[in-house]
């Protein structure tokens, strides 16, 4: 079985990095249907919100934009706020959650993420192994992204431009173009080289000739379009209406910092207007507590925010952050977005984990960053301990032993209707801080089944299983 596992996965390309296998897809708490539903549609509304409260901020809010364009060029601001791209939002989101034991977390939200290519050919593997109750189904991934390139483009052919920098993930992005090729329409997963252009376009060379590409998924972030080849080209045809761009050129879509705006006291009455109830009361559940590291003695943002908690005394200056102890700096740092270090959990910084001198240069490192990357922080949240069962292929055993996990569902949005395309799962062993794909932790999709008899009164299925 396992044999089989790996010799699919290298023949696709997307066993590169090596990584542990479930013997059956993974049985969550809390991770079910009903969930995700609520899930999905919650984090759209939300997008649309925060879209429309940076465009629209009434007098007195102008911080919004003030955070939110931090070390963005002005051209590429107002590319996005042009009227061609207006009611433009994000139809492929990720977020990521963490299991604690008072439910799910939600630390970010990607609208460019990895891993989709990934969650196909794993979900396939069970199904063909006969394991099939994967929730979103084992063709949800492709499904689901085909439903949201036809809601923006009724005849589709289909261009998934992966950039330098993206290179590790070309191989499941190809695995996902030739899939849509096959049972949906003309698709073509390509480097930003390959693509040329005449008066009517762009096109690229095929086997068969010049094929037309009249939608781009962009699987590159913005803050690195300078080095993307053909970038300018891209972007002319798109601001032209000869193709289409997803996800959108709104940079401000993709800052962490639109956590900290969520728990604003001054911005509350907007999101309360804007978003459905069950909405508010679901993400006010999800979302922590979050600020952005502004190096001002008293920051706009600060002044008017929630203080920060520590221990049983609360900082409403961000200075004090430099006097913590190692007990109390349980807090992690994190580049908020349009930065390099942004994904990949590459800037994150633990602060109970550094001795007190580099936890104060993490810190100096935030403030100095603030007029070109903000930062944020955010309390360091213990997760839930699950006992999962992994096969390692450097030893060749299953080990069963104590997992830390993140979550993260893949939602594509078509029109109005928000498709839940599945689920991956990050399992990491439980002595490590940060959960992401390595060497030790488990990748799977995520089954549904989940007896719900053991929900609390939020709709949260609690762990029974230990917890840090």
């Amino acid at each position: 079985m396992f044999r089989n596992f790996f010799y699919t996965l290298k023949a696709l390309g997307l066993f590169d990095r090596t990584f542990r296998i479930s013997p059956s897809p993974v049985l969550l708490p809390g991770i079910d249907p009903q969930f995700l539903d609520r899930l999905g549609n919650s984090l759209l509304s939300f997008y649309r919100a925060l879209d429309k409260i940076y465009r629209e901020a009434p007098p007195g809010l102008d911080f919004v934009r003030h955070t939110l364009d931090r070390g963005k060029p002005a051209e590429l601001l107002s590319l996005g706020l042009s009227k061609r791209f207006r009611q433009d939002l994000p139809c492929v989101i990720r977020p990521d959650l963490l299991l604690t034991p008072d439910g799910p977390v939600l630390t970010e939200m990607d609208s460019v993420p990895g891993g989709p290519g990934l969650l196909l050919a794993l979900s396939r593997i069970y199904r063909d192994l006969g394991q099939g109750e994967i929730i979103g189904g084992p063709e949800g991934i492709l499904d689901g992204f085909a439903a949201m390139i036809r809601a923006q483009e009724p005849d589709p052919c289909l261009g998934i431009v992966v950039s330098e920098e993206s290179e590790e993930y070309r191989g499941e992005m190809r695995l996902l173009a030739s899939g849509l090729s096959k049972a949906h329409f003309p698709s073509v997963c390509v480097h930003p080289r390959e693509l040329h252009f005449d008066e009517e376009g762009l096109f690229i060379h095929s086997k068969t000739g010049p094929m037309r590409l009249n939608i781009l998924y962009r699987f590159f972030e913005l803050f690195d379009l300078p080095h993307i080849p053909k970038a300018e080209m891209m972007l002319y045809f798109a601001k032209g209406g000869k193709v289409k761009i997803t996800p959108p050129l709104k940079p401000w879509l993709e800052e962490k910092a639109g956590m900290a705006l969520w728990h604003h006291p001054s911005l509350r009455p907007l999101w309360s207007r804007e978003m459905p109830s069950e909405s508010v009361d679901l993400l006010d559940h999800l979302i922590p507590q979050t600020w952005i590291l502004d190096p001002s003695p008293i920051p706009f943002s600060a002044a008017l925010s929630p203080p920060v908690p520590v221990g049983d005394r609360f900082l409403r200056d961000f200075s004090g952050l430099f006097g913590l102890t190692q007990k109390e700096r349980r807090f992690i740092i994190k580049p908020s977005g349009f930065s390099p270090l942004a994904w990949g959990s590459r800037g994150v910084v633990v602060g109970h984990d550094l001795p007190e001198e580099s936890w104060r240069q993490a810190l100096q490192n935030a403030f100095t960053s603030f007029d070109t990357g903000p930062y944020v922080l955010q309390p360091f949240r213990s997760t839930s301990v699950l006992s999962l069962s992994g096969f390692d292929f450097q030893s060749y055993q299953t080990r069963e032993e104590g997992y830390r996990v993140r979550v993260c569902p893949y939602f594509f949005v078509a029109g109005n209707r928000v498709i839940n395309g599945g689920v991956l799962a990050t399992a990491c062993p439980k002595d490590k801080k940060l959960i992401h794909g390595m060497v030790d932790s488990i990748l799977s999709p995520v089954r549904s089944g989940m007896d719900l008899s053991s929900s609390g009164h939020d709709g949260f299925v609690r762990p029974h299983t230990g917890s840090m």
